[in-house]
């Protein structure tokens, strides 16, 4: 059972074992933790336990309307066009291109100095793993560079230009 907190900014709970939601998740999603070896990491959880959070997890993020990070509301799926460019944010990339064919972005990824194309979901997409998406805020009128629908395209942009939007899609507004 997830238990929500009456704190404001205090994360959802797992019954009284104080766990928060989203470390277990992490564990699990990001880490790539087994369930029998998140169930040996923290003791008090039961299997059923891995399961509600799976499910807490992926109801929170497809509900989402707005960037976490940012505050701005995501674009509705039905507003992106085919071949469009789009800022947004997701674990690699601020700049994306909509492939409504296929139903997804493909982005740029510079990983350890090699820079290849990869795709990624649309927020509310029902695949997991749902924290892997691509949270849209803005078309771009022009993009600096080309993203082909090619998973073998070679990059010849400027670095420095796919991460122009970084600074802005990783900084929570001011209060």
């Amino acid at each position: 059972m997830i238990v929500n907190s009456t704190e404001p900014g205090d994360p959802p709970r797992i019954r009284e074992t104080g766990l928060s939601v989203w470390v277990v998740y992490r564990s699990l999603a990001w880490g790539g933790m087994s369930d029998e070896t998140v169930l040996d990491k923290y003791p008090a959880l039961e299997l059923g336990d891995l399961a509600a959070v799976r499910d807490y997890v992926a109801k929170s993020i497809k509900s989402r309307t707005q960037d976490e990070f940012t505050g701005r509301p995501i674009l509705t799926k039905g507003l992106l066009r085919h071949g469009a460019y789009y800022k947004g944010r997701c674990r690699n990339a601020t700049i994306a291109r909509w492939n409504g064919e296929e139903q997804c972005f493909y982005h740029w990824r510079d990983k350890l100095g090699r820079i290849f194309i990869q795709t990624i979901r649309y927020p509310t997409d029902e695949l997991e793993p749902w924290w892997d998406v691509f949270d849209v805020v803005e078309e771009l009128p022009a993009c600096k560079f080309e993203i082909p629908f090619d998973l073998e395209a070679t990059f010849c942009g400027n670095h420095d230009d796919l991460v122009e939007y970084h600074p802005e899609m990783w900084s929570r507004p001011a209060r």
